[in-house]
């Protein structure tokens, strides 16, 4: 599953995937692949800060570069079902990619397009096992609901939430205790839970985010663009300066990928058919933009 995922991400030259080096076998005992080495993991890096969260700045161009793997990893038509801290880390010290956050671990991942010439998205199973890591798991998946891609945005928020503020609310849960977690997701999503979920956070913003993925269905096509607006929103809202570093290289302006240059890359006729509605139809982009512009005023 690896080397598919990784070369689907080269293939359409994502900056936040590893190229394979080299891959095996050893008959009758296993397989492997070589990839570039990597530094240290989210997870790591923010429980080194002794408040154990991020600066807002960090955070939030974290949180940004983390998405937009997500989103690259959703174009080749795979959702990754365990995104966390663990599974992204930065590039080696000492190199040009300090400043940039691959994706790891695709042992979860699972294609949601089929294999025919018209790649139609996947029907749902009735009942779906759990997958996943129970502090960011979405609520579909406490369902045993069959996982989307609003799933691993669901997830990417609550990892965000906490790169912001150092917890969750649900942190008290033992990890077995998945009842409990999805207790007080449920309870994240209005009055006092919504409070405490989002403490410290850019309320407004992240209060959009969660309520638009709730009214997402299985087979939605998440509007990125409206997200990456709500990250940015809340940049300006804190004063985060485009070159302003990072914590973990807090000498050096910062230099990692943007959604700027994510935009750029883009290929057109690829993504205008991952955009398109379910009835094939494209989002009106200038409806679109409207709508985002008059949100936060």
């Amino acid at each position: 599953m690896d080397c598919k995922v990784l070369r689907g991400a080269r293939a359409i030259k994502s900056p936040h995937f590893c190229f394979v080096l080299d891959r095996g076998k050893v008959e009758s005992r296993y397989r492997f692949i070589i990839m570039k080495l990597v530094g240290e993991n989210l997870w790591d890096l923010r429980l080194a800060r002794n408040e154990n969260h991020f600066s807002m700045n960090t955070a939030l161009k974290a949180a940004e570069q983390c998405l937009m793997a997500v989103e690259d990893l959703h174009r080749i038509g795979f959702l990754h079902r365990d995104v966390k801290p663990g599974n992204f880390a930065v590039g080696c010290p000492n190199t040009n990619e300090l400043h940039t956050i691959f994706m790891l671990d695709f042992g979860l991942c699972r294609k949601f397009i089929g294999d025919k010439p018209h790649k139609d998205l996947r029907l749902p199973r009735a009942v779906a096992p759990f997958r996943g890591t129970t502090r960011y798991a979405s609520l579909a998946a406490h369902r045993s609901a069959e996982q989307s891609r609003k799933d691993d945005i669901e997830a990417w928020l609550y990892m965000t939430v906490e790169f912001c503020t150092g917890n969750l609310p649900w942190r008290r849960c033992r990890g077995s205790d998945k009842d409990g977690v999805q207790r007080y997701k449920e309870g994240a999503r209005k009055g006092d839970g919504l409070n405490e979920f989002l403490k410290d956070c850019p309320k407004k913003e992240f209060t959009a985010i969660l309520k638009y993925l709730d009214a997402l269905q299985y087979e939605s096509i998440p509007d990125y663009d409206y997200i990456y607006y709500c990250v940015q929103h809340a940049m300006n809202s804190y004063k985060c300066e485009s070159d302003q570093p990072l914590d973990w290289d807090s000498k050096e302006k910062y230099h990692g990928p943007t959604k700027a240059d994510r935009d750029k890359r883009m290929d057109s006729k690829l993504d205008a058919k991952l955009n398109s509605n379910t009835d094939g139809t494209t989002k009106s982009s200038s409806k679109r933009s409207s709508i985002i512009s008059r949100l936060f005023r």
